[in-house]
């Protein structure tokens, strides 16, 4: 829905600020919004999409990949779980667990993440892994805005993306142990009700970024900053918006 408002690509040292009113089609705020830069685990949004595209069966239990660190222990875990995992505590063995399991194998599963940015329309966007770990998994301010925007038709992303925290049993000695992952974005899940998809990224290439969609006395929005400076920079970005625009 963004696509057509591309901008020619400039190279700009400070981070991109978007926030877009969907309704009136209208930027309430844009800085190097049409910037190429690496988007970090906002990429998971696409990995979810892409999964629950393949109509799979999310009861079924994976063998948890290797080639990644996780914040979840070495076991099987259902697809559901792995997918709680990824958009709440942006779980990267999650994301190659889901991305090793898909029809066609992991090889696949980045040719159709791929697919999914043209067929939306992301003229500027290319992923080189189910992560975001990848500095060629990069996009725009404006793509980013899109990509969240197409997140918020699938009530599943809707329901667990902004969890506050999520719950996944794990085995531990022979016993049944709950694990708790808060969701990277929990600050501002907490102070604002209105985020209805979420999903936070930070790579040293990407510094720290964050795309939501919102929803609020009817008025549909869109946040993206990509390359906030540390966290703390993150969170005044979006409180801003949240304010004062």
């Amino acid at each position: 829905f963004l696509s057509l408002l591309a901008l020619p690509i400039v190279v700009f040292a400070q981070p991109s600020v978007l926030y877009y009113d969907i309704d009136s089609e209208k930027y309430l705020q844009n800085n190097n919004i049409n910037q190429t830069r690496p988007i970090a685990s906002i990429t998971k949004l696409m990995t979810a999409m892409v999964v629950l595209d393949s109509q799979p069966n999310l009861q079924e239990k994976l063998s948890l990949s290797r080639k990644v660190k996780s914040s979840l222990p070495r076991q099987h875990y259902k697809r559901i779980d792995l997918l709680n995992a990824m958009l709440v505590r942006s779980d990267n063995g999650a994301a190659e667990t889901l991305a090793d399991n898909y029809p066609g194998g992991r090889r696949r599963f980045i040719e159709d993440m791929n697919r999914h940015a043209f067929m939306f329309g992301m003229i500027s966007t290319t992923f080189d892994d189910p992560t975001g770990l990848s500095s060629s998994n990069v996009s725009t301010a404006i793509d980013v805005a899109t990509m969240v925007n197409r997140a918020s038709d699938y009530k599943l992303i809707r329901s667990i993306s902004v969890q506050k925290k999520v719950t996944i049993d794990t085995n531990f000695k022979k016993r049944i142990r709950k694990m708790v992952l808060p969701n990277t974005n929990a600050h501002i899940l907490v102070e604002f009700d209105s985020v209805v998809v979420s999903k936070t990224g930070f790579t040293n290439p990407a510094g720290y970024c964050v795309a939501m969609f919102i929803e609020e006395r009817g008025k549909r929005r869109v946040i993206v900053i990509l390359g906030a400076n540390n966290k703390h920079d993150r969170i005044k970005k979006v409180e801003h918006i949240f304010y004062n625009v």
